[in-house]
Parts: C-alpha cells; sequence; structure tokens
C-alpha cells in the first residue's frame, strides 16, 4: 500500500482503481492493500480476513473488494472541496466511482490500523451475487464463529441501518437503536433504522449470526458513470466508528425465527438460482406490492431518479407517437373505405 498519505488521500487511492469481480487489476488490488496488513489471512475463494482488538471478536466488520466497471482501469476524479464529493472526472458508460464499495474497504483498513475490535472480511464478487460471503456461509462457516453482529459498510445515502434485507428482518430495532444512540450521540449524524434493505454480503449470514446489517456509507448513484461520495460524511461516519463501543451493542434478534411472511415468499437468496420463479404472478405484482425494495433495487444498480423520470417521458413519447400513428392510420382505412 502506498505510503505517507494523508486519510483523504488514501480514500482518492482506493478509488481510483477500478476493479471489476475476478480481473488482474482486482487481484493486484488486494495484494497491494490487503495482503500488505501483517496477519491478514485469505480463504479458499480469495476472501481476506482478520481480527484485531480482542482474541475472540464478535462484531464482523465487512465490505467488497470488486466494483462495478466494464473493464480495470485507473481512473481520474474530481474533487469538490466546497461541497465534500467525489465523482469521475471523465465519467463514461461501463464506468463507476465504485465508492461502493471502496469507501467501506477504506473505513476497515483505517479501523485496523487504529487497532478497533473485531473480524475484518473483506469479500470478493458481491456485485455478482454475493459470492464470497456465499462462499463463508457454505464452505468455510468457521470464520463467522463466535459472531453475533456483522457489520456491512456497505450502503448508499447518509442514514441507513439496515434492518430488513430482501423484505426479511436479519436485524432488530434494539440493535440498530444501540448502533444509531452511539453514532449519533455528537451531533453529526443522524442515522436512524431502515427496513428497506435490499441484499448484500450480510444477508448470506442472516441464518446463523442474530444481527445483519448494512449502513449508508455516503455514496449515491452507484453502479453508473455519475456516482459520486460525499467524503465530508464518510469521514464523519468513520470518526464514530473510532469511537463505537461494541460491547454496547444490543444483540436481541434470534437467527433461528423467521418474522416475515416475505421471506417465505421469496427464499433466501443462497438458495435460489438464477431465473427460478419466486411465486409472484409477475415483475408489476412485485413492485406494486413491495416498492421500497424495487426503489432500493434501482438505485443499487445506479439509476437515480432524474434517470427514472427520464425514462418516464420517453416511454410516454413512444405511447403518444403510437397512438398518433394509430390514429392516422384509422383515418387512412376510413378514407379507403370510402373511396
Amino acid at each position: 500500500m502506498t505510503v505517507n498519505l494523508t486519510r483523504r488521500e488514501r480514500l482518492l487511492e482506493i478509488l481510483s482503481w477500478a476493479r471489476p469481480h475476478d480481473s488482474e487489476i482486482e487481484r493486484r488490488f488486494a495484494r497491494e492493500f490487503l495482503d500488505s496488513v501483517p496477519g491478514m489471512q485469505a480463504d479458499a475463494f480469495g476472501n481476506r480476513w482478520i481480527d484485531a482488538g480482542e482474541a475472540a471478536p464478535h462484531v464482523m466488520w465487512s465490505c467488497h473488494i470488486d466494483t462495478v466497471a466494464a473493464k480495470g482501469q485507473c481512473q481520474m476524479l474530481a474533487f469538490d472541496s466546497d461541497s465534500g464529493v467525489v465523482s469521475l472526472a471523465k465519467g463514461k458508460p461501463g464506468m463507476s466511482l465504485g465508492a461502493d464499495d471502496g469507501v467501506g474497504v477504506w473505513m476497515m483498513l483505517e479501523m485496523l490500523k487504529a487497532g478497533r475490535p473485531g473480524r475484518y472480511v473483506f469479500h470478493r464478487g458481491e456485485e455478482v451475487g454475493c459470492l464470497g460471503s456465499r462462499h463463508i456461509a457454505d464452505k468455510e462457516p468457521q470464520i463467522l464463529d463466535g459472531i453475533q453482529i456483522a457489520i456491512a459498510l456497505d450502503r448508499a445515502g447518509e442514514r441507513d441501518i439496515i434492518t430488513h434485507q430482501l423484505g426479511a428482518r436479519t436485524a432488530s430495532d434494539e440493535f440498530a437503536a444501540s448502533f444509531a444512540a452511539q453514532v449519533n450521540a455528537r451531533g453529526f449524524l443522524d442515522m436512524r433504522a431502515d427496513d428497506g434493505g435490499v441484499y448484500t454480503d450480510t444477508n448470506e449470514y442472516a441464518g446463523v449470526v442474530p444481527e445483519c446489517t448494512n449502513i449508508s456509507v455516503g455514496y449515491h448513484g452507484q453502479h453508473g458513470p455519475r456516482e459520486t461520495l460525499s467524503v465530508y460524511f464518510a469521514e464523519a461516519l468513520l470518526d464514530e466508528l473510532m469511537r463505537l463501543d461494541v460491547n454496547a451493542l444490543v444483540v436481541a434478534r434470534d437467527p433461528a425465527e423467521i418474522e416475515d411472511d416475505y421471506w417465505q415468499q421469496w427464499e433466501p437468496r443462497r438458495t435460489q438460482r438464477r431465473g427460478e420463479y419466486h411465486g409472484m404472478e409477475d415483475m408489476l405484482d412485485a413492485i406494486v406490492e413491495f416498492p421500497e425494495v424495487a426503489r432500493e433495487m434501482l438505485l443499487d444498480l445506479g439509476i437515480t431518479p432524474r434517470d427514472f423520470e427520464d425514462a418516464v417521458w420517453d416511454a410516454l413519447d413512444r405511447d403518444r407517437d403510437g397512438d398518433d400513428r394509430r390514429a392516422s392510420e384509422r383515418d387512412e382505412r376510413k378514407l379507403s373505405l370510402m373511396d
């Protein structure tokens, strides 16, 4: 890893690496930034993990190494010091800033340097189906031994402490409240429980680990060339995580209990295969029934409200053009019959 950089410079350096899953640049990134950490271990899939701060940690911090990018490359960034927002300097289709989840990688490396307690897991393949966490859950579950709380530093926005993924409860309200009470205590942040989570690595552990969540780390418009990161928020959150007393976090959820009917309609993603029927009549029914999940999935795909608005107007224009064309065809048929 590059040395003698400020904390912010290290974040920007991480974001300069576009690293699609299983690419050579992803492997180089892992060697330079992760394998250089003394004591770092790798499992059979290539996930990296390490314990810090205590002999038997009960909290897992996690992120993912891969980013959404058509190709691995070094990318130029633009940082606005007034707003604290970083973005791509020359974003094009097929590119993304990669704050999802470069900022999570950065936070965990900074916490490791400070000796903050926990088990740190750097997952591979989250963006292509949570492959790394699925490997741990299915093939190397001993990495989860003793873990009571799994926190993924991987969520858009600046507010959310996720209690539900895919509509099913994965963390208790009591846990979310105890986390919020600490990070909000100094008045710099305003984080709160949110039940609109979609799907990230910690969902793979929800049947074993009592409290499985992911929290907002400040990125927006992920997975596309207009992705941004609020650097000032990310730095403020990191400051609060450095102060967090993990022993004061509440563990209240029983992972053996299924609390939501939705879970039974949509089986845990870990047991599904792509293309399987999920019990919904069609996609429209699913969206009408669970609009918040649809919203979060669109955001996770990098589709912004502006993108959606543009698509709506395009659809209306197509419909209007179709109506005009059909009306013209009807008029022509009437004239031909009169002739």
